[in-house]
């Protein structure tokens, strides 16, 4: 997940197809906390706004939890 999801990241797909990678993480217990130190560390690599789309998304998939 970690390579592949920095790698849609960086693709700048940030659209169903890491929605669902995001979907997939949380169904094998990735919790909010390490999404996005995933998320920080790859926006590191691919910008900032690329980043900041994959924190709303993973926003929407963990929910207000």
């Amino acid at each position: 997940m970690h390579h592949h999801g920095g790698a849609l990241l960086s693709s700048g797909i940030t659209d169903s197809s890491l929605v669902h990678h995001l979907q997939n993480a949380k169904a094998h217990g990735v919790t909010r906390e390490e999404i996005a130190a995933i998320i920080t560390h790859a926006a590191m690599y691919v910008g900032w706004p690329k980043g900041w789309a994959a924190f709303r998304l993973a926003k929407d998939v963990w929910g207000e939890e």
